[in-house]
């Protein structure tokens, strides 16, 4: 048969990457003690952590979760997160965080883990510990493993994939008092970063006492009210300078009527300046 009859037989199907992890930030497993807590953090790149022991607290944003062992979470860039060890319990995590050019829009972040699953997480951070060099929260590829390393990015994918494609419902938000509050807390700051709040403004808002307003904000996130308020206020004046506004309208947007103030409070927590962020 000739070339043109095999070319109006077959055609092409495309496959779209839904998944393409571009680097490695970290990828560690840890124990924690019955008492340790994890202040929090947010970065730009994506971070899944398992629970493959004990049970462990984990704040996302407003959420407030307690993930027993058998438990993933993935956190989207950007996002806030701390985590503490729960109910006098030693957790055991692995946590791995990446760049990616091609992420599922999915809005789950809370996973259900078969023993399969935890095998395999399991089995890969092994193969990662032969294949990389860990320098604390650093990493680099072994010379001569760049093979082993893209295999190894590729098992993740595809781990990574199998938790984005669940469809079961995993209801585990944290019910207490003080995590309802939390999340009132946040859902207020979020709705208030054009303006410039006071603590007890806040507080009035919250319905709650100044000090169980920082209690609270400081038991999920690890820092004062106004810390994080502040945070929120200069994170949304980023995006805003990122998207094309000037360093005064951005710095009108989130409440600072002083452009200078706004200037030194953003260098101060960014490291850079804003008319920087711009270029």
């Amino acid at each position: 048969m000739n070339k043109a009859y095999y070319t109006e037989c077959y055609t092409e199907c495309p496959v779209a990457d839904v998944l393409s992890i571009r680097s490695l930030y970290t990828f560690f497993r840890s124990k924690y003690p019955r008492d340790y807590t994890f202040k929090g953090e947010s970065h730009d790149f994506h971070e899944i952590l398992c629970v493959i022991g004990g049970e462990l607290g984990v704040t996302a944003d407003k959420n407030v979760y307690l993930l027993p062992a058998g438990k993933a979470i993935f956190h989207r860039g950007g996002e806030f997160h701390s985590l503490w060890s729960s109910y006098n319990t030693q957790p055991e995590i692995i946590v791995f965080s990446f760049a990616a050019d091609a992420l599922p829009d999915t809005k789950k972040n809370v996973f259900n883990l078969s023993q399969s699953q935890i095998s395999e997480i399991c089995a890969v951070y092994s193969a990662a510990e032969k294949t990389f060099v860990f320098e604390g929260f650093r990493m680099r590829i072994r010379e001569g493993k760049e093979a082993e390393a893209s295999a190894l990015i590729k098992r993740l994918e595809l781990f990574a994939l199998s938790l984005f494609t669940q469809t079961e419902e995993t209801p585990l938000n944290y019910t207490a008092r003080s995590a309802e509050n939390y999340a009132r807390i946040i859902s207020v700051l979020e709705e208030s970063l054009s303006e410039d709040l006071s603590a007890a403004q806040i507080a009035e808002r919250c319905n709650l006492s100044i000090p169980a307003l920082n209690k609270t904000v400081a038991r999920y996130a690890g820092c004062g009210v106004m810390n994080y308020y502040n945070s929120l206020r200069l994170k949304k004046a980023e995006e805003l300078l990122l998207s094309g506004a000037s360093v005064k309208e951005a710095a009108l947007s989130v409440g600072f009527s002083n452009q200078n103030y706004f200037s030194s409070c953003f260098k101060k927590r960014k490291g850079v300046s804003p008319s920087r962020v711009r270029e």
